[in-house]
């Protein structure tokens, strides 16, 4: 029986339907894990422990940004189309690839776990020595969850995110009542159950443990190279605009300022976490609807969504918030209305400012989101840190703000052009690298 093309769109939204809801699950999975360690540290250590806690992970994010950008940002681009029926050993050439990131970047770590000691911050030192170790595995995972929406199995992944969560918490639990939980014990547990997860979804993603396609190498280390080259600075510059808070915070109101802003933010945590796992699961749809000269519907369609996802959080935020920061933390950080605020327009910043990215990123344009990013860092480098250090907390949180709108400004333009269809007689962006590395694309 023939297929109309309203039978085929509603496939297709059905089909969408269901990995976004699987994908919201893994993201609900994995987040709900770590911010429940992190509720159980902010609510069991002193709020000095924690933000040197929160200061050594917000430092390790570096690592994953650049990481993202070098290979899993580009994965989830080329992938679907490019290197179609070699997923397998794609992967196992990124896993190479990424054990060589790993070890410049556990390396790297140990330098400054080693220095932060001699220069007598054993706290912070002994911090960055375990992240050197757990680095490797963490990073391991978050590549392995992405190939999962490479191959439109998010269900994989959410399999993983259960056995992360399960491990996770478990081992948290089991270490505060043997009165060892601490921050480097939580972060080596991170890395552990990490790794059980990473191995558990390479084995399901079939990644081989021999290489059988000696044609693959060249190509994809060119097309990763050309978009890398864009993706991972705008992965650093990124970075600097969330972690300029937390990193000024300790300056102007101590280590218990970054550990309060990270205790608050762990309210909107889900939902920005949320529209992140979305917007992975978007980017091969994006790349596809381009193709068919669909994505300026299909963006919509997906924008209205988060959007109307992110009011409803941020109304939770609102008449919810005071409530369950008490509740989570037991009395020990105190929440205003002004952050509350702050902490519900979050959502809705990130969720236009997502819809936005991947739209350009779709058109593969990672140089337009570089700018956009480098925009963002020139105003909380200045405005944000001058909120910052005027209102503490409060100053921070509205630095992000900001941050998000001046974001969501500079990806108006390059968006446009992104949903505007490709030319017909124009020439593509995959058969130029492929021409280029003289040899025939997948």
């Amino acid at each position: 029986m023939a297929l109309t093309r309203s039978t085929i769109q509603t496939t297709l939204r059905g089909s969408w339907l269901r990995q976004g809801t699987w994908s919201v699950l893994d993201q609900a999975l994995f987040a709900g894990a770590n911010f429940l360690v992190n509720v159980l540290l902010a609510r069991w250590l002193a709020p000095e422990a924690y933000g040197a806690f929160t200061v050594a992970f917000v430092v390790f994010l570096l690592a994953g940004t650049v990481h993202n950008g070098l290979l899993v940002e580009p994965m989830l681009v080329f992938g679907p189309e490019r290197f179609k029926g070699r997923t397998p050993a794609y992967l196992r050439l990124l896993l190479r690839a990424h054990a060589g990131y790993s070890a410049v970047a556990g390396v790297v770590m140990a330098l400054a776990g080693a220095g932060l000691w001699a220069m007598g911050s054993p706290a912070l030192g002994g911090l960055f020595g375990t992240l050197a170790v757990a680095q490797g595995a963490i990073l391991a995972l978050w590549l392995m969850r992405r190939a999962c929406y490479l191959v439109s199995r998010p269900d994989w992944a959410v399999g993983a995110g259960a056995l992360y969560l399960v491990l996770l918490v478990g081992g948290a639990v089991a270490l505060d009542r043997a009165e060892l939980l601490s921050g480097p014990a939580a972060l080596g547990l991170m890395g552990a159950t990490s790794l059980v997860a990473a191995v558990v979804l390479a084995v399901r993603l079939g990644v081989p443990l021999r290489a059988y396609d000696p044609t693959l190498p060249a190509v994809a280390r060119r097309a990763h190279a050309e978009y890398g080259r864009w993706a991972a600075p705008t992965g650093a510059v990124e970075w600097v605009q969330s972690a300029i808070p937390y990193l000024a915070l300790p300056v102007f109101v101590g280590l218990e300022g970054s550990g309060a802003l990270r205790a608050f933010y762990n309210l909107a945590m889900p939902a920005l976490m949320g529209f992140s796992a979305l917007a992975t699961l978007a980017l091969p749809t994006f790349v596809r609807a381009r193709a068919r000269g669909e994505l300026a519907p299909t963006a919509r369609k997906v924008a209205g969504a988060f959007v109307g996802l992110a009011l409803a959080y941020g109304a939770l935020v609102v008449l919810g918030g005071r409530a369950a920061v008490e509740w989570l933390y037991a009395g020990q950080y105190a929440v205003s209305t002004p952050i509350l605020w702050l902490l519900a327009l979050a959502p809705l910043g990130a969720a236009v400012a997502n819809v936005l990215v991947t739209v350009v990123r779709s058109a593969e344009k990672p140089q337009a989101v570089f700018k956009a990013r480098a925009a963002t860092v020139g105003v909380t480098a200045t405005a944000g840190l001058a909120m910052t250090a005027a209102l503490g907390v409060v100053g921070a949180l509205l630095s992000d703000v900001v941050g998000l709108v001046t974001e969501i400004l500079a990806l108006v333009r390059p968006a446009r052009r992104a949903l505007q269809p490709p030319a017909p007689d124009a020439p593509s962006a995959e058969p130029a690298v492929a021409e280029r590395a003289v040899l025939e694309p997948a």
